[in-house]
Parts: structure tokens; sequence; C-alpha cells
């Protein structure tokens, strides 16, 4: 396993590393953008921008990998003179339009420029007007104008989803991402575009303008929707809860999740819940509140022995809901004929 010193800190990673997993793994905070670790590399960003001993121009840190004994930093000033100069080309056509974007306080471009930027601008050119509200499929929407080129939701459709909706289309500071004719973002993982997006560019249809990020509180849980177990992060608050985003784990789900499993949220929240009972009587649908439908099925229960009542569970709930229900029909109750119903998917 090779070793090197990242900011005058000896690190040792595994062979083959690049020079921005060693930043990683040491703590030492470097600018990037197209850079991400379940991704391909690209390199088109430029950010990551390092010096190397030995080696006379600057090297990317993405896609340089470590030697043993390398000394490398991206604390001299002509890094830094570097990484600001190509921060200023990114926010050339850029929009100003962060207190009302929907990625205010969770932006890579915010915090890239507070770490790395905080230059004064000197470009005096119109800003090259793009496409907002771009609807790109049945989830996400695309405002093109902030988009800065890093190619992470393109290689997403092209690597992990392998389904290839996106593609960069024109030339020069006219490049834009779109999806190609008839090709509508419509595969079961698109909200993944959105996760990975350092910018407001791709937004989630569900969740744009529901809420600002730092009203949300969030935990780490796992995905329900099915067997596979997804590690998640549910965000929240007191007026309840407002997004699933995938939570990192390479046993299990990796950095993604499907967009179905973005959903199982809603059924918690006040304005899904049932506020009426409902009741079926001579082929008509009555409603009742659920306290009376509660007392009237409690009565219903007492015309029978407990050997004539049966529990029949189906596979949503959790074990703790199990337990409870268990517990009050067999302690209330007293019959112990329980079942399991699975609804079988239609061919």
């Amino acid at each position: 396993m090779p070793k090197c010193r990242i900011n005058g800190k000896e690190v040792e990673v595994e062979a083959g590393a690049t020079i921005i997993q060693a930043f990683q793994q040491s703590g030492a905070e470097i600018a990037h953008y197209c850079y991400h670790p379940g991704l391909s590399v690209a390199g088109v960003c430029r950010l990551c921008m390092v010096e190397i001993e030995g080696n006379p121009r600057p090297q990317i840190a993405c896609n340089t990998q470590v030697t043993e004994g390398m000394v490398i930093n991206n604390t001299s000033d002509n890094i830094k003179s570097s990484v600001k100069w190509v921060l200023d080309f990114h926010l050339i056509n850029h929009p100003l339009d962060c207190p009302i974007c929907d990625q205010a306080g969770e932006c890579g471009l915010q915090d890239q420029y507070m770490k790395f930027g905080s230059y004064d601008p000197e470009m005096g050119e119109r800003k090259v007007k793009k496409r907002k509200v771009v609807d790109l499929g049945p989830q996400v929407v695309l405002d093109t104008e902030r988009c800065i080129l890093c190619s992470r939701c393109v290689r997403f459709t092209d690597e992990v989803s392998k389904t290839h909706e996106l593609g960069i289309f024109n030339r020069g500071d006219h490049s834009e991402i779109g999806t190609f004719e008839d090709k509508p973002l419509d595969n079961k993982y698109s909200v993944n575009t959105v996760d990975i997006c350092p910018v407001g560019a791709l937004t989630s249809k569900d969740f744009r303008f529901q809420q600002r990020v730092w009203y949300l509180k969030d935990k780490e849980t796992i995905c329900n929707g099915c067997s596979t177990g997804c590690n998640t992060k549910m965000y929240y608050n007191e007026k309840g809860y407002f997004r699933v985003k995938p939570n990192y784990n390479k046993d299990v789900n990796g950095y993604w999740m499907c967009d179905e499993g973005r959903g199982v949220y809603k059924h918690v929240n006040k304005s899904e819940r049932l506020l009426q009972a409902i009741k079926s009587e001579n082929g008509e649908d009555i409603s009742l509140a659920p306290g009376a439908a509660a007392k009237e099925v409690a009565s219903l229960l007492k015309t029978f022995s407990p050997d004539q009542v049966a529990l029949v569970v189906t596979g949503q709930y959790t074990n703790e809901e199990y337990e409870a229900m268990v517990a009050s029909f067999k302690g209330d109750i007293g019959s112990t004929q329980i079942y399991h119903w699975q609804k079988k998917k239609k061919k």
C-alpha cells in the first residue's frame, strides 16, 4: 500500500487509489464538481488541481494515481489562484438565483465558492440565457442555465441505469444537457441524477419548492419498500416527511436507490391519512368516524368465540407494529389464529 504526503500529512492508501481519494481519506478539503465515487472519472471540471513535488505543472487529483513517496499539496498560492479562476469560468453564465433555487443550503457551487472562491468577478459580458423548467420525464425537471456540465447525470444513465437517455448537446457556451429525441428520462432510478447534481439544475418534481433544506432534520433509516433494505436518510420537520435519499452502503445499495422507494414516506403524512373509516353495507360504502367504527368492530367481535376469529397480516408493517397487533389480538380477543397473506402481483 503506497504512502504519500497530503499537505504535510502522511497518508497510506490502497494500491491504485487516486489523489482525490487520498485527500478524502486524510480529511483534507479539495475542490471538485465532476468527480463522484460511484461514477467513472471524467476530469472535466478542472477544479481538483494539486501540485506534485517534482512535477512542473499542476495536475487534476481525480485522474492521477498515488505513487509511493508522492508529496502533494493544494494550499500553495498557485493552486488557490488556479481554483479561483476555474470557479470564475464555471460561474460566467450561472444565474444569480440562489434565493429561489431549490438547491440552496446544500449546493456544491455555493460550498465551493465559500471555501475556495470568494473572488471579485472580472467578467463583464452578459450571461448566456438557456432554457428553464425543462420537463425531462415524469420525475425530474431541468433548469438548464444552472447546469455547469459536470456530466454526472449523463454518466449515471450510461454506467449505472444503462438507459442512456441523457447527453450533452451543442458546443461551447451553448452546450447543455438534455434527453435524446423521443427518449424521456423515465428509468426506475432517474431521481438519483438529482441527488448527484452538484447545483440546482436537476430537481425532483416531488420535492421541488416543498421545503427549504435548512428547515429539515434528517435521520438514517432503512427503506421498507421491498426486501432489498436500502440504507436511506429521511428528511422531516414538524409538518411531516418530505423526501427520502439514499445513504451509502457498499454491501446493499451503494450510492443509489430506486424512485419507487422514495415515495414510501407519503402514507404517514397527515394529508395521506384516512380521516374516516369505510363500512360496506348492502353494496354501498358508508363513512364512519374512526372512534365509532372501532366501537362497532369491537361489539361485532364480541359476538364470536375466540376460535371463530382470525388475524390476517400483510407484509408492509414493521416488527414493532406486528408485535403490537399480535399482542392486542391475543390479549383482547384471546385468539391465536394468525395468518400471513402476501398479495400476488398480477402477471
